[in-house]
């Protein structure tokens, strides 16, 4: 197997090892928790295999193989397995370990924050791949700002959020380092933090909190117990 196989691997098989643990009983949310990555991966895949065919990014053939599926490396499909399993069983440690606390804050700080999304249509026209992760983070926080503020504004969401952004840092720096993902610079802006590219941020975010989004849906309607947060 590639080298990108190798690290999606690493990124989840303490969560899947820990799964097990008798205070968060991970895999008593596998329900709620593979619905979530079926609805969400299904969608950001399609926009993986479109992106790809336009040429706004490739795969490094040395460090992410050359055994496709569909035009992406398997390593690429493992990636939306391991990075929702290992972000919502962080979430689920942060409600086993921390008490819950509501921050009160207005929903329309969230919409204007994901108003940022538009910026590319003013000065980036051009970059066709900074284009759509803005709009994309547009409609992440129209959602959540709408359909499930209340578990946005949840003290075990903003620290579960926080947390997943040091595994990112440390593997979409290695990603985007060797590099095993290769941007098209015509398709971005080509401001980067260090290795990664500023839109990766973006996206990342827009990830993540997706995941979260439909796992609170299927998590409240689990018939292991949903106690989701209305």
């Amino acid at each position: 197997m590639s080298l990108y196989f190798w690290l999606n691997f690493f990124v989840i098989i303490a969560p899947f090892l820990l799964s097990f643990d008798k205070k968060v009983a991970f895999w008593r949310r596998w329900p709620a928790l593979f619905l979530s990555i079926l609805v969400v991966s299904t969608g950001f895949i399609i926009w993986d295999m479109v992106v790809t065919e336009l040429g706004h990014w490739s795969f490094s053939e040395q460090y992410a193989g050359t055994l496709k599926l569909f035009n992406l490396p398997i390593g690429e499909w493992f990636f939306f397995i391991a990075v929702p399993y290992a972000t919502i069983f962080i979430y689920e440690c942060v409600r086993a370990y921390f008490k819950e606390k509501i921050l009160e804050y207005s929903r329309y700080i969230l919409i204007c924050i994901g108003s940022i999304g538009f910026t590319p249509l003013l000065f980036f026209l051009n970059k066709g791949y900074t284009i759509i992760i803005g709009i994309m983070f547009f409609i992440t926080m129209l959602l959540i700002s709408t359909l499930k503020f209340r578990n946005f504004q949840s003290s075990w969401t903003i620290i579960a959020l926080f947390l997943s952004y040091i595994p990112f840092l440390i593997f979409n720096g290695i990603f985007t380092g060797l590099p095993i993902v290769i941007y098209n610079e015509e398709a971005i802006i080509g401001l980067r933090i260090v290795t990664i590219p500023i839109e990766d941020f973006f996206y990342s975010f827009s990830l993540i909190a997706l995941y979260l989004f439909t796992y609170f849906f299927f998590r409240k309607y689990s018939f292991k117990g949903g106690d989701g947060l209305e």
